[in-house]
C-alpha cells in the first residue's frame, strides 16, 4: 500500500518547531523595538535641544528646559513658574546628573556646566544620553556608573 502524505508525528514536530521559532522571534523583536525606541527618544531630545538653542540665538531671548524623570517642559523665558510652551512625556524615564534647569541664552550658550540626561535603565541602544555644556550639546552612550558626563561616550 503506497500512502502519500505526512504522519501525525511529523506534523506535530513541524508545528512545535514553528512555535519555538515564533517565540524566539517575538523576544528578539521586543528587544529590537526597545532599542529603537530609546534611540529615537534620545535623538528627538537632542534635536529639540539643538532647535531651541538656535532659536534662542536667532531670537536673542532665553529658552529654558525643565526636566523631570518622565518628561520635560520648554519655557520661553527663565521663569518656570508659568505654564510651559510645550510639554513632552517620555516613554522611557530619564535621570539627570543634576536638578538644575537648562537655559539657552541669546548668544546660544547654556547655563549648564556639564549636565547629562540619560535613559534610566541599562540598555543596548546605540545612543541613550545627551550631554549639555555651556557651548555645545552632545549625544552619546552611557557606560557603567552614574549618569554624568564622565561616563558618557560621545557619538
Amino acid at each position: 500500500m503506497d500512502r502519500r502524505g505526512f504522519t501525525v508525528i511529523e506534523l506535530i514536530v513541524v508545528v512545535a518547531l514553528m512555535g519555538f521559532l515564533a517565540a524566539l522571534g517575538t523576544v528578539q523583536f521586543n528587544v529590537y523595538m526597545k532599542k529603537s525606541q530609546i534611540t529615537s527618544q534620545t535623538r528627538t531630545l537632542y534635536g529639540e535641544l539643538m532647535q531651541y538653542r538656535l532659536k534662542a540665538f536667532h531670537e536673542k531671548r532665553n529658552w529654558t528646559f525643565k526636566f523631570t524623570d518622565s518628561g520635560y517642559g520648554i519655557y520661553s523665558s527663565v521663569n518656570v513658574a508659568v505654564s510651559p510652551v510645550r510639554s513632552v512625556e517620555l516613554k522611557h524615564h530619564v535621570t539627570s546628573s543634576d536638578t538644575a534647569n537648562v537655559t539657552f541664552d541669546g548668544q546660544g550658550g547654556s547655563t549648564a556646566a556639564a549636565k547629562a540626561i540619560c535613559v534610566d535603565t541599562q540598555n543596548e541602544a546605540t545612543v541613550d544620553s545627551v550631554v549639555i555644556s555651556t557651548s555645545r550639546v552632545l549625544i552619546g552612550k552611557k557606560g557603567e556608573g552614574s549618569c554624568d558626563s564622565a561616563h558618557i561616550t560621545a557619538q
